[in-house]
């Protein structure tokens, strides 16, 4: 009965500022918006041809200044996920809240408010997050209070943590949760949830730490980037990110990332050339060593190389791995770009923040190309197909090989297949569709 009781009164709740909203615009109809995906993947291994099933409803209302959407996630086990969002902006005001249910039972897992001014060069956010205590036994609550200004070229933020960070919370199947890095969780699988605000610790809001960065673009042709960071015991690390963006009038890119902290320095270079509409680079993977608190670098170590092209109908990428004990191939499971399907990844952080894609241990090298018809952003058809590489015994150790084709049928009609092979032939077989309002 109290399942039943909670489930109406969100619904009621939602409802409720739709309503006040149509009031409040005074009577502007309505712009409603949906999409629906769906994916069957079948294998000739599983004693039953459908091994796997996933479908996500998305629905939403744009109310002048005011949108509102759910969002429904389902696989072959049932009803995963349920959430509410909900945001407008007016003028120097921007506002949103999310809201995130574990439909069987009803259960809250996750709330978050964010709300920002902003006045051109200065700017000023507060950012609330809430952990259901269906996972710690108790609400976590945390905020997060940001400040900033723009002079120019350049640009300066502070950032006061109370028992929250805004490095992002990963909510999986289990369901589980786990709390990420600054860079984790850039392509969390389909039926896992990321949201900003990751509260950190249980009771009141007390000073956890802060954070100050700065950024400039200085000669239109380079970026640096600096931030520091302090726990609520003191200093925590430091790092600088220098991008060159061209020498003169050659095309040619160099990203510069050092960070250090009390325990060790690492430094990436990634030299990278633009030539034309072209995006051409090749990038060496190197990890600086140091010993001590205070220690000079004293050697490097070479784990991998990343070479890649991009034109406007075509992509090629090559990763791979030298050091397979401390790094691995990862991939998307799904996604039709190189530059997001596939990268390099630490072993040891890559746990972090759950899924983030699938840990690719057994390869040590893997191929792509990309095939495009179409605009970026609404291409007719995209084939991609990716060949990893290991220790085996078949062809230039040939292991694996993923092929994606999507295809618009027509406006708001998406049709896209996968099918996987390995040594035994036919490994799985995926049908989807995407129908979108």
């Amino acid at each position: 009965m109290s399942v039943r009781i909670s489930r109406l009164s969100v619904m009621v709740g939602f409802l409720a500022m739709l309503a006040i909203s149509v009031l409040a615009i005074g009577g502007e109809g309505p712009l409603f918006t949906g999409l629906w995906t769906a994916d069957m993947t079948l294998s000739a291994a599983q004693i039953t041809p459908v091994s796997a099933f996933r479908s996500r409803l998305d629905a939403g209302a744009v109310l002048g200044p005011m949108a509102f959407g759910t969002r429904s996630d389902f696989d072959e086990d049932g009803w995963l996920w349920q959430s509410f969002t909900a945001a407008g902006n007016a003028g120097f005001l921007t506002i949103q809240a999310d809201i995130l249910y574990i439909p069987e039972p009803w259960t809250f897992a996750y709330g978050s408010g964010f709300a920002r001014l902003d006045f051109g060069n200065l700017w000023t956010a507060y950012h609330m997050g809430f952990l259901g205590s269906v996972f710690e036994g108790d609400v976590w609550r945390g905020a997060v209070f940001e400040t900033g200004t723009r002079l120019g070229m350049f640009d300066a933020a502070v950032y006061l943590y109370f028992g929250a960070t805004l490095d992002g919370i990963l909510f999986t199947q289990t369901p589980a949760y786990v709390l990420c890095g600054a860079d984790d969780c850039l392509a969390p699988a389909w039926d896992e949830r990321i949201y900003t605000v990751a509260p950190t610790q249980a009771g009141g809001l007390t000073f956890t730490g802060a954070e100050f960065s700065f950024s400039s673009y200085l000669c239109r042709d380079v970026t640096v980037e600096a931030t520091t960071m302090f726990s609520s015991t003191g200093f925590e690390y430091q790092e600088f990110d220098a991008t060159v963006w061209a020498i003169g009038i050659v095309p040619v890119n160099f990203d510069l990332y050092l960070r250090f902290n009390t325990q060790s320095k690492s430094l990436a270079v990634k030299p990278k050339v633009g030539l034309g509409g072209r995006n051409c680079y090749g990038q060496v993977l190197v990890e600086f060593i140091s010993v001590g608190p205070v220690g000079l670098i004293e050697g490097f170590s070479v784990y991998g190389l990343d070479l890649f092209l991009e034109t406007s109908g075509f992509a090629f990428r090559s990763l791979s791995i030298f050091d397979t004990t401390n790094y691995s191939l990862f991939h998307a499971e799904s996604g039709f770009s190189l530059a997001d399907a596939i990268w390099v990844g630490d072993k040891t952080t890559a746990g972090t923040c759950g899924h983030a894609g699938e840990m690719l241990d057994e390869y040590w090298e893997v191929v792509g190309i990309a095939a495009y018809r179409g605009d970026p952003c609404c291409r007719t058809l995209s084939f991609i197909a990716l060949a990893y590489f290991g220790d085996s015994s078949a062809l230039f150790d040939w292991m694996r090989s993923d092929f994606r084709v999507q295809l618009q049928v027509m406006d708001g009609l998406l049709l896209r297949s996968r099918v996987v092979l390995d040594s035994g032939g036919v490994s799985s077989w995926t049908l989807g569709i995407s129908l979108g309002w």
